[in-house]
């Protein structure tokens, strides 16, 4: 709420006049206005390239030859480790943290995640090149800094690890819980069940949840029912195994 006077206040200044307790104003007017924030837009691979390309930009000095994070040739991959290592995910255009890269985000020291610190490194790197700063004592400083926050982040926090997954029932394939996280179902177990698709086929909650309960289902496609079991088979391609749910057609 905003106290005005309205002979005095030009209606377009929000901003409260100097007060004194125990002041009283006449013809005052409250309003009251409600707002609503939105929440920040998903990140895409341009949208990301970006901002990791100006992180930290008030930190640099503007001589910095390099600025931000990573370069224009290391930064794409960059991205791709992230979604390799199960920190990212992909859906769409569109780029996601995963539970397994919040929890990362939330137990890393501040002094880490800082795009000072990346700043600083950087300036010590062009002064090394440069001859003006010895890679001997950069290499030591390092070393202390990791000693230091070792010692200071033995242990972490159960609560820092904020899970939004429930469990749904057991993996056929391993017997642990499946849990339906913000990416969808999977094996806790990490065994290599896939739980949510058949040959690339995106089941339903529906359906997960009857072949979870030892329960067939089934779907057409192109004219072709096919029936999934809720048995475990195991295909072989490229080297690799993959584990899926059991089918056969009708």
């Amino acid at each position: 709420s905003v106290l005005k006077n309205k002979d005095s206040i030009d209606e377009n200044n929000s901003a409260l006049p100097e007060m004194e307790q125990g002041q009283t104003f006449n013809n005052v007017s409250v309003k009251k206005s409600e707002h609503f924030t939105a929440p920040p837009k998903t990140y895409t691979e341009d949208t990301l390239l970006s901002a990791m390309e100006h992180a930290g930009l008030e930190n640099y000095d503007e001589n910095s030859e390099k600025k931000g994070l990573g370069t224009p040739a290391t930064r794409a991959a960059t991205i791709e480790g992230l979604v390799a290592h199960g920190l990212a995910q992909r859906k769409g255009k569109q780029i996601f943290a995963t539970e397994k890269g919040i929890n990362l985000i939330n137990c890393c020291p501040e002094e880490v995640k800082s795009p000072k610190l990346t700043s600083d490194w950087e300036m010590q790197l062009q002064q090394i090149e440069h001859g003006e700063y010895s890679a001997e004592i950069f290499i030591n400083e390092i070393i202390s800094f990791i000693e230091e926050l070792c010692k200071k982040y033995k242990t972490v926090d159960d609560n820092t690890f904020k899970s939004e997954s429930k469990e749904t029932g057991s993996c056929p394939n391993c017997g642990k819980p499946v849990e339906n996280g913000k990416f969808g179902y999977y094996c806790t177990g990490k065994c290599g069940m896939n739980i949510a698709k058949v040959y690339g086929r995106e089941l339903t909650e529906t359906q997960i949840k009857k072949l979870l309960d030892g329960k067939e289902i089934s779907y057409t496609s192109n004219g072709r029912k096919t029936v999934v079991l809720p048995k475990t088979m195991r295909n072989e391609y490229n080297g690799r195994i993959y584990i899926q749910w059991q089918t056969k057609k009708d």
